[in-house]
């Protein structure tokens, strides 16, 4: 820095200083004093400051007449105008009513131990498999029926109505073939000589043993889909 450009910063600095000096020679002399608030028993009614007495005063609302206005053009409508009485009725009595409910239950898994509750459903409409623990809903056009128990041999599902339907288990059960009209002239061969009884009745234990067998398969089919999830998951983390 040259000579005259010191000569400049001590300028500005000395004349700053005298401002300074200025003003609090100004303050100390009492200029701004004798300014406050009136006391309340001083001076006129009409003329007192109210400054301190606003939050005492209770807010009123204009009438409802002020609001008219508002009332004729509401400002979340489109068009501006009212509207009309009903109107919201008649679109929910126009809302199609939920899908009805075209599932059959093919197997149940109750595991009361670790609280597995898993209903086995076949979806009619879409022909696909799909397994449901307690509190999921369905898929597709039947996403409003949710799966809220499952008992052993049953599953309740209730809409977003609160309707309640009861889907029981469906069992294998090979339904007897008529047997073949006699011939006319011909005796009917008896069961004793040669003939063997119908094959074709139904039998109870091969229908129970046809069910285990289709649960069973499920459960590993289950099984080894967690199996190949949890495969999959540890190859993406040591990838990473």
């Amino acid at each position: 820095m040259n000579v005259r450009g010191a000569r400049l910063v001590t300028n500005a600095l000395a004349g700053t200083c005298a401002v300074l000096a200025l003003c609090a020679i100004v303050l100390y002399a009492g200029y701004g004093r004798g300014y406050g608030w009136l006391p309340d028993d001083e001076g006129d009614e009409a003329h007192r400051l109210q400054v301190g007495t606003i939050d005492s005063k209770p807010v009123q609302l204009p009438p409802a007449s002020a609001f008219a206005a508002i009332e004729a053009h509401p400002l979340f409508n489109e068009d501006r105008q009212p509207s009309p009485v009903g109107a919201g009725d008649a679109e929910i009595a126009e809302a199609p009513p939920p899908s009805p409910l075209n599932v059959a239950l093919t197997g149940v898994i109750l595991d009361k131990a670790n609280d597995v509750h898993i209903a086995m459903v076949q979806d009619k409409g879409r022909n696909q498999a799909i397994a449901l623990r307690v509190g999921m809903p369905l898929e597709g056009d039947q996403a409003a029926w949710t799966l809220v128990e499952v008992k052993p041999r049953a599953a309740v599902f209730r809409s977003a109505a609160n309707e309640t339907t009861e889907i029981e288990l469906e069992t294998s059960v090979v339904a007897p073939k008529p047997a073949p009209p006699s011939q006319p002239g011909k005796p009917p061969v008896a069961a004793g000589k040669g003939a063997a009884p119908n094959s074709a009745a139904p039998n109870k234990d091969d229908a129970n043993a046809d069910l285990a067998r289709r649960i069973e398969e499920r459960r590993r089919q289950m099984r080894e889909d967690a199996e190949r999830q949890r495969n999959g998951g540890r190859a993406a983390t040591s990838k990473q």
